[in-house]
């Protein structure tokens, strides 16, 4: 009987990994954060006044169990950093179909005139505003 159940688990282990992501330790060890991929930043300065900012960012978010789970952004003076965090399940089986991510986030504050540095987990993009 216990090589059965064995088997049985084996195969719904593979297929719940199919559908999509099966936690190899269900009763629940802390998941896994960390910051996303980013592959492209680009920076529109809206016709407003006070001139405002848009940052559109595109990256990947990571396999089928990864999922957003934050945004924050600071600033000091002319240097803007937002930080795009995942989580997934420590330790699970998942699809390994990238996720990607794509969002248009409004940056905070007023860009009067000057050069300004944008970071996004790691990845720098330039602008001005006139």
């Amino acid at each position: 009987m216990p090589r059965n159940l064995n088997l049985a688990q084996a195969v719904i282990g593979v297929t719940l990994a199919a559908l999509g992501c099966a936690d190899a330790n269900p009763g629940g060890s802390s998941p896994v954060v960390d910051p996303i991929q980013i592959d492209s930043v680009d920076v529109r300065i809206l016709e407003s006044s006070p001139p405002q900012a848009v940052a559109h960012v595109k990256g990947l978010l990571g396999d089928g169990c990864s999922e957003l789970h934050s945004l924050t952004q600071s600033r000091s003076a002319s240097t803007i950093t937002v930080t795009i965090l995942r989580q997934r399940p420590r330790d699970a089986i998942c699809t390994q179909i990238a996720k990607l991510y794509e969002a248009d986030i409004p940056l905070e504050g007023q860009y009067p005139p000057g050069r300004y540095v944008l970071r996004v987990n790691g990845f720098e993009k330039v602008f001005t505003t006139d």
